[in-house]
């Protein structure tokens, strides 16, 4: 990955990081915010609908301190007047004050008048006895220590609530002595929680604590109410959220929970709020992004990219004396000019060492020629004198009658021209380590069929790979193919037989060689031990190619006679 790449991603990878880090911190502030002020709105919203309940308490408790409180109504607690009743009491009374029941007790709580009514049917309806239990002597609506108090509140009948208000009847100056008590009460049934809907612009759900019937999300809030937390807030899903909180009875004992729906306005201005925060985030960190991408790319990478190329064209040159470009006053610069000081510090050691390299050219060039010349000169004389070696083995069988001494002299001669013939080749090569085996083995051969004058019968065949051999390795090898080629000469074609010998030199894989010699020929016994027998060239042949090659030696006798070694080069 170059700078350029690096940098792009190392500021795409800090743009990314700060981006969620921010955005993560201001949705939870902002989400945490927002939550919290629609916790606070619900809950305000929640205590206006208690206030509304309270309001419509309130009414009523008007209401029934404008009839208890009247000359009218304190006269006819006492006469019973039914002119009292046919003008106050009618339907269109009960139907215009919002009254369900109405009853009236006198002082000794005995009831001298009682009435429901249906609002919803315009119609009168008995009195439940759940409504006649209101009036026993130990009813808290009939206990008026101070005549001007009032009992009001909220009671629970098996046929739905009720809104009930009780005051102790006066005159119309609110003074007694008491006369009695009247009762009014107002179902709080779903007409009148629309109608305190619509004056709330909420919606109202009202569900009584002893019905096992409650939904779930009533059920849920129950346990979450504590003395210190009167109102729950739950969301109901993403665009509505409720607020719950519980109603007492008039005994104060908690028997209704009210839940407030609202629209999750606030809640969904937050969501808003935090994706136009994530849109400019976004776009801004697009914009400094680039910006920065793009002052670096300027100032930096531009500069560092020229200094590379700079560099890179010194370095094909390879000219020390070139020098790349400077501008500004930075440290990259400041780079380029520690830069052009190392190149004309390495341009300074260059000449140096291109003059002691010459010097030092010469001096090798002078001492290889001398070590040529005298390596030349000591094969040159190691050949004369294995010539020289030879002539005299020469002479010598001219004094000699004894065939079998004549053929040991001439063998001992072919080993000597095969040492020489080594030392020639060395001589003749511009290599003074290695020898061209091909050629080498051709001359030997060659050399051996003509000394035993078998040029005519006996059929040559070389295969020899372009391998060169160190001179540790051709003496040992141009001895055992003397020695192998004496042995076929002399023995696997009796009587002028003709025939053809085979030489054959590979290189195998690891640096191992193959060495081959194999003829045709009437072939070794094969009762013969090649290790113990008497004949000097097989044990000569034995010993080179273990003890001096290191090698491994096969002999095949089958169609004749091959012997197969292989051994390892010197690397």
């Amino acid at each position: 990955m170059n700078l350029r790449r690096k940098t792009l991603f190392l500021i795409v990878i800090t743009f990314l990081c700060s981006f969620a880090f921010l955005y993560a911190l201001s949705t939870f502030i902002i989400d945490d915010g927002f939550i919290k002020v629609e916790q606070r709105d619900v809950e305000i919203n929640v205590n206006r609908a208690m206030d509304a309940v309270s309001d419509d308490v309130n009414n009523l408790k008007t209401v029934n301190r404008d009839w208890a409180w009247w000359d009218d109504t304190y006269e006819f607690i006492e006469d019973l007047n039914p002119e009292y009743i046919n003008s106050s009491l009618g339907d269109e009374s009960m139907a215009g004050l919002r009254l369900n029941l109405i009853i009236y007790l006198n002082s000794r709580g005995e009831t001298v008048f009682a009435k429901g009514f249906d609002i919803q049917n315009n119609i009168e309806v008995p009195i439940s006895d759940s409504a006649k239990k209101l009036v026993k002597n130990d009813s808290l609506l009939l206990n008026h220590s101070d005549p001007k108090d009032c009992q009001s509140g909220i009671v629970l009948f098996p046929e739905g609530i009720f809104l009930i208000s009780s005051y102790a009847i006066l005159n119309s100056d609110g003074e007694g002595p008491a006369r009695g008590t009247l009762i009014f009460g107002r179902f709080l049934d779903d007409e009148e929680l629309l109608r305190l809907a619509s004056i709330t612009h909420m919606s109202l759900t009202i569900h009584r604590l002893d019905n096992e019937q409650i939904p779930d999300d009533f059920k849920d809030v129950l346990l979450s109410f504590s003395s210190d937390k009167q109102i729950i807030v739950r969301p109901l899903d993403e665009m509505r959220v409720a607020g719950y909180t519980l109603i007492n009875e008039i005994n104060d004992s908690p028997s209704l929970i009210l839940r407030v729906d609202l629209p999750r306005e606030i809640y969904n201005q937050g969501k808003v709020s935090v994706n136009y925060l994530l849109i400019s985030l976004i776009s801004i960190g697009l914009i400094f992004g680039s910006i920065s991408l793009f002052l670096i790319e300027k100032h930096v990478l531009s500069r560092i990219l020229r200094l590379n190329n700079d560099v890179t064209q010194i370095k094909k040159s390879k000219d020390p004396s070139v020098i790349v470009a400077v501008d500004g006053e930075d440290e990259i610069s400041y780079l380029s000019v520690s830069i052009n000081e190392m190149l004309e510090t390495l341009k300074g050691y260059r000449d140096h060492l291109e003059e002691m390299v010459e010097v030092r050219t010469l001096q090798l060039n002078k001492s290889l020629h001398e070590k040529e010349v005298l390596l030349r000169e000591i094969h040159h004389r190691v050949k004369n004198n294995m010539q020289v070696v030879s002539s005299l083995l020469r002479l010598q069988t001219q004094n000699l009658d004894d065939q079998k001494y004549i053929n040991i002299f001439n063998d001992s001669n072919n080993r000597i021209y095969s040492i020489a013939l080594v030392h020639e080749k060395l001589y003749q090569s511009k290599d003074f380590e290695n020898i061209d085996l091909k050629d080498y083995i051709f001359e030997l051969a060659s050399n051996l069929l003509d000394s035993y004058g078998r040029t005519n019968d006996v059929k040559l065949e070389i295969d020899v790979e372009d391998v060169t051999l160190d001179i540790n390795n051709s003496v040992p090898c141009g001895l055992i193919i003397n020695e192998l080629l004496m042995n076929s000469l002399k023995y696997a074609f009796p009587g002028g037989r003709p025939g053809t010998i085979k030489i054959s030199f590979r290189k195998k894989e690891d640096n191992m060689f193959q060495l081959t010699v194999s003829d045709d020929g009437i072939g070794i016994p094969k009762n013969l031990d090649i290790r113990n027998t008497r004949s000097l060239g097989l044990n000569l042949v034995i010993q080179l190619a273990e003890s001096q090659l290191n090698g491994q030696i096969k002999l095949m006798r089958d169609g004749g006679t091959e012997f197969q070694i292989n051994f390892r080069g010197i690397k």
